[in-house]
């Protein structure tokens, strides 16, 4: 019965430590300071606030950051690629119809992306 005990108390504290265990995501620097780049910084910061805060000051709409670029990818599959779901429930973006397998046990290293968006 020890041994029972023994198993079942190791395997919860190693489901905790994997479960608390934080996942490093991308860290994106903007390449320049023009709009379109400001509006993809504020849907790389995955962010509902941040992004409402940009579209007021750079007076645009949902419509209009729906149609821009980032790293010269359509905006819907640059929120699915860094997987910024709360950007895209804000834009309205079904960001979830792509599958696709990921390696959990896979070392993940924090990588810097550069935005960019056309001028």
């Amino acid at each position: 019965m020890n041994i029972l005990k023994a198993t079942l108390y190791t395997g919860l504290v190693l489901n905790a430590a994997l479960i608390t265990t934080p996942t490093l995501a991308a860290k994106f620097v903007a390449a320049d300071t023009s709009p379109g780049t400001q509006a993809c910084m504020a849907v790389a910061s995955n962010k509902a606030y941040k992004l409402r805060a940009t579209l007021r000051d750079l007076r645009t709409s949902k419509a209009a950051i729906n149609k821009l670029q980032c790293n010269n990818l359509p905006i819907t599959e640059f929120v699915s690629l860094y997987n910024l779901n709360k950007s895209a429930n804000y834009l309205n973006i079904e960001a979830t119809t792509r599958t696709s397998i990921k390696d959990l046990a896979k070392v993940n290293m924090p990588t810097v992306t550069i935005i960019t968006s056309p001028k």
